[in-house]
C-alpha cells in the first residue's frame, strides 16, 4: 500500500472513531431510557417525548459528530445537519419500536364470546351401492 493511501485509510478510520464514542453513548441512552421507562410504566405512544428529554445531551453530542464528520468530507454543512437529525431521527424510532413491542404491551387477546359457537348439523353419508353379483 503506498504511503498516501495509507495516510487516506488512517485519516478516514480516525475520523470514523471520532464518531464512534457519541454514536455508542446515544444507544446506551436510549436502552437506558427505554429500562427507566418500563419502570416508570410509561405508555408506548408517550416514550418518544419520555426518550428525547432523557437523552438530549447524549443526542445533540452524537448529532454535531455526524455534523463534523461529514462537513470534514466535503458535505455542506446544511445537508450534514438534515442527515444528522435523520440519523437521530432513525435511532429514536428503533427505540420506540422496540419499546413498543416489550410484551408488557402486548394487547390482550379477544375475550370469548358469551353466546355458544353452533356446530352445524351432521350431514348423512351417501349410502354405499351393494356390490354386483354376477
Amino acid at each position: 500500500m503506498s504511503p498516501i493511501a495509507f495516510g487516506v485509510v488512517a485519516a478516514l478510520a480516525f475520523l470514523q472513531a471520532s464518531i464512534a464514542a457519541p454514536r455508542q453513548d446515544f444507544s446506551d441512552c436510549l436502552k437506558k431510557a427505554s429500562v427507566q421507562a418500563s419502570e416508570q410504566k410509561v405508555a408506548p405512544d408517550q416514550y418518544s417525548a419520555f426518550a428525547m428529554q432523557q437523552c438530549s445531551a447524549a443526542g445533540a453530542s452524537f448529532k454535531s459528530a455526524l455534523v463534523a464528520f461529514d462537513v470534514k468530507n466535503g458535505v455542506k454543512r446544511a445537508q450534514a445537519v438534515a442527515d444528522a437529525q435523520l440519523q437521530i431521527d432513525d435511532y429514536l424510532a428503533t427505540s420506540v419500536d422496540k419499546y413498543g413491542s416489550k410484551p408488557i404491551f402486548a394487547k390482550a387477546p379477544p375475550a370469548p364470546s358469551s353466546t355458544p359457537a353452533t356446530t352445524p348439523a351432521p350431514v348423512p353419508a351417501a349410502a354405499q351401492a351393494e356390490p354386483k353379483s354376477d
